[in-house]
């Protein structure tokens, strides 16, 4: 189990790195309001939300990632909250937030509290491995890449509004197995 100063050192001294593909595809979708950042880390996918015009609490384990996001947020006056916790004690609160973004962290026992924390009408966007990213690099450990449909199951109670899993191809030629959803709370 990696511990706090593990996640920091993984977090210092490094930029924030481009957002998820999926993300920017579907961020026109996400409502303008405030969106939770499910292990933001050093805030790629936050920073990028804060430019579209969204407000965002960015949850994170290493202190160091959310130093380094919040010198970002500041440096160009972005509405982004940091706040340092655990996900195994953080609890979300009932029809707080327009979005949550969960995007290669997967807690499966997060998805009720997820779908709970969304405001009627809010989006869920959920984008991480998929069990064939074991053959070909990071992760291994099948606790951390969902199952072919899983996410699907996951996302039970909420309208499907983009799904998809395969082969991601990023734009310096890397590429990565994985499942990508976004889905809304009914009105």
């Amino acid at each position: 189990m990696s511990t706090r100063a593990d996640w920091d050192e993984r977090n210092r001294g490094k930029p924030p790195g481009a957002p998820e593909p999926f993300l920017l595809e579907v961020i026109p979708m996400l409502p303008r309001g405030l969106a939770l950042d499910v292990a933001a880390a050093r805030g790629r996918n936050a920073l990028a939300m804060a430019r579209a015009g969204i407000r965002v609490v960015a949850v994170d384990y290493s202190v160091a990632g959310l130093h380094a996001l919040a010198a970002n947020a500041r440096a160009e006056r972005l509405p982004v909250f940091p706040v340092v916790a655990d996900f195994g004690s953080f609890q979300i609160a009932d029809d707080a937030f327009d979005a949550i973004v969960n995007i290669n962290y997967l807690d499966r026992a997060l998805f009720p509290a997820f779908a709970r924390g969304l405001k009627r009408g809010g989006v869920l966007l959920a984008d991480t491995f998929l069990i064939d990213q074991a053959a070909t690099g990071h992760p291994r450990n099948p606790d951390f890449m969902l199952q072919h449909y899983e996410l699907r199951d996951l996302l039970a109670g909420l309208e499907i509004l983009r799904y998809r899993e395969g082969l991601t191809i990023y734009p310096d030629g890397t590429s990565a197995w994985r499942a990508s959803a976004l889905a809304r709370r009914e009105s």
